[in-house]
C-alpha cells in the first residue's frame, strides 16, 4: 500500500513538474514577444498555445494595454501633424500682413507725394489692425483650448449685448451700402451667460458676414419655453463653397489661396464660447441663404418674470 502511494506521490510530482516548466516557458514567451513587439515597433498581438485561466488573463491584460498604447501612440502623431501644420498656418498668417506692412511703410517713406503718403499709412495702419485682431484671435484660442479654463455665467440681457455690438458696425454697413435687417425683442431678454464672450460671438459673425456674405444681413430671434435662438442669414458670394463638416473646425478657411486676412478661426471661436456659456452653434444653407444659429439657456431670472 505505500508502495502505491508513492508511487502516486512521485507521478504527481512530474505532472506538476512539466506544468510549472510549461508554465515557465510560457511567462519567458510572453516576455520574448512583449520584447519584440517593443523593440520593432510591431502591431503584432501576443499569442499563446495553451492557456491556464491566469496566463489567458495575462495575455488579456498585456493586449488591451497594447491596445491602448497604440491608439496613444497615433493620437500624439496625429497632435504632431496638427501642430506642424497649425505653426505653418500661423507663420503664412503672421507673415504676410507683416511682410505688406513693411512695404507700405517703405513706400510711405520714399514717396514725395503727401497724398500717396497718407495713403500708404493708413493702409499700414490697416495691416497692424489686422495683426493685432489675428494675434488677440490666437491668444483667445489657446485659452479655449485650456480645459481648466471657464467663463463666468450670469444673467445677461442678450437683446440689449447683440444691439450694442452691432451699433460698432455701423460704418462698416454704411461702407457696403446694406442695412441690417434686425428682428428682435423689444424688451430685456436675459440669457446665462457672460457679456464679454456674447460680444466676441456677435463680432465674429458679423465679421464673417462682411468678408463671405453679400447683400443684407437679417437676424431675428425665436424665443421658446426654456433657450432662445438667434438666426444670422445673409447670401454667400458667388461661387464660395463651404465644408459644413469642417465649418466650425479651428483655421478652417473657405478660400484655399488664403489671400484674406482671417485667421480661420473666427467661428471656431463661436462654437467655443457658445459651448462654454452651455449653448450651442448650427449653421446651414436654405437656398441661397446662408444661416448661423445661436442658442442659449434662458436663465432664472427671465424664468422667474415670465411666471
Amino acid at each position: 500500500m505505500l508502495y502505491i502511494v508513492l508511487i502516486v506521490i512521485t507521478v504527481a510530482l512530474i505532472i506538476q513538474s512539466i506544468y510549472l516548466l510549461y508554465y515557465r516557458n510560457q511567462i519567458k514567451d510572453i516576455g520574448n514577444q512583449l520584447s519584440f513587439i517593443s523593440e520593432h515597433h510591431s502591431f503584432k498581438m501576443i499569442q499563446t498555445q495553451i492557456k491556464p485561466k491566469e496566463i489567458y488573463r495575462l495575455i488579456d491584460l498585456c493586449n488591451a494595454m497594447l491596445r491602448n498604447q497604440r491608439k496613444l501612440n497615433q493620437h500624439f502623431i496625429e497632435k504632431k501633424e496638427e501642430i506642424n501644420a497649425t505653426m505653418m498656418s500661423l507663420s503664412h498668417d503672421i507673415r504676410t500682413p507683416l511682410t505688406s506692412l513693411d512695404g507700405y511703410l517703405q513706400l510711405a517713406e520714399r514717396s514725395q507725394n503727401s497724398d500717396e503718403k497718407t495713403e500708404y499709412v493708413l493702409k499700414a495702419q490697416s495691416r497692424m489692425k489686422g495683426i493685432i485682431t489675428l494675434m488677440d484671435e490666437l491668444f483667445l484660442y489657446t485659452k479655449l483650448k485650456n480645459p481648466d479654463y471657464h467663463l463666468e455665467l450670469e444673467p445677461v440681457d442678450v437683446i440689449e449685448v447683440l444691439n450694442k455690438r452691432l451699433f460698432t458696425f455701423f460704418d462698416d454697413f454704411s461702407r457696403i451700402g446694406y442695412e441690417p435687417n434686425i428682428c428682435m425683442a423689444e424688451a430685456p431678454l436675459f440669457i446665462e451667460g457672460n457679456e464679454s464672450a456674447l460680444e466676441r460671438v456677435c463680432e465674429n459673425i458679423v465679421k464673417n458676414y462682411f468678408m463671405h456674405g453679400e447683400g443684407a444681413l437679417s437676424i431675428r430671434y425665436e424665443e421658446k419655453q426654456n433657450e432662445v435662438l438667434f438666426h444670422f442669414s445673409n447670401m454667400l458670394k458667388r461661387n464660395q463653397l463651404l465644408n459644413f463638416d469642417k465649418i466650425f473646425t479651428r483655421f478652417y478657411k473657405e478660400d484655399p489661396s488664403r489671400t484674406n486676412q482671417s485667421s480661420g478661426l473666427g467661428l471656431f471661436i463661436v462654437k467655443s464660447l457658445m459651448e462654454k456659456m452651455n449653448g450651442y452653434v448650427q449653421a446651414e444653407l436654405k437656398g441661397d441663404q446662408f444661416c448661423i444659429s445661436l442658442a442659449f439657456e434662458k436663465s432664472a431670472k427671465e424664468n422667474r418674470r415670465e411666471q
